[in-house]
């Protein structure tokens, strides 16, 4: 039944189709903006991702670059300690959740990370928790928001 389901477009799957994630292949990209250029690294491997409406919730957090260049972009060390920050975000977040990881923006002081997961699942409390060591270094904004139709990333996925 499932089959005919499928086939006569009646239905929604229940559960996302293999695979859940669908692999790496990462790209950069240079964007011009009105402060200067950016540079996204984007995993290219979502284009038409199949998957998206199992992953509704856009989660975006905007880190302040501290040691920087004078185009405003991090040095080597900021930037490891900026990688260091996304791995720890990740890592916080898959304790609850499915986390795709889609695009992470370098601009003019700050930089960008995109993700989408499942369902927001997290308390205020624990979101302090996690931030609050990040902020006593620098400026952080972090939001989620529905958005199942990853409009957040359309202009680097498709």
């Amino acid at each position: 039944m499932r089959f005919f389901k499928k086939i006569f477009g009646k239905g929604q799957p229940s559960r996302p189709m293999e695979p859940v994630f669908p692999g790496e292949g990462y790209t950069i990209v240079k964007l011009e903006m009105k402060d200067g250029l950016a540079l996204a690294t984007v995993n290219n491997a979502y284009d038409n991702y199949a998957n998206k409406a199992f992953y509704p919730w856009f989660v975006g957090v905007e880190l302040q670059v501290i040691d920087k260049n004078d185009n405003g972009h991090p040095t080597d060390e900021e930037a490891a300690r900026l990688n260091i920050i996304q791995e720890e975000l990740e890592t916080f977040l898959k304790e609850q959740h499915t986390v795709h990881s889609i695009a992470r923006v370098t601009r003019n002081g700050f930089r960008d990370i995109m993700m989408y997961i499942d369902k927001p699942k997290l308390t205020q409390e624990e979101v302090n928790n996690f931030f609050n060591g990040i902020q006593k270094d620098r400026e952080v904004n972090f939001g989620i928001h529905q958005d199942s139709s990853w409009n957040a990333v359309s202009g680097f996925i498709k």
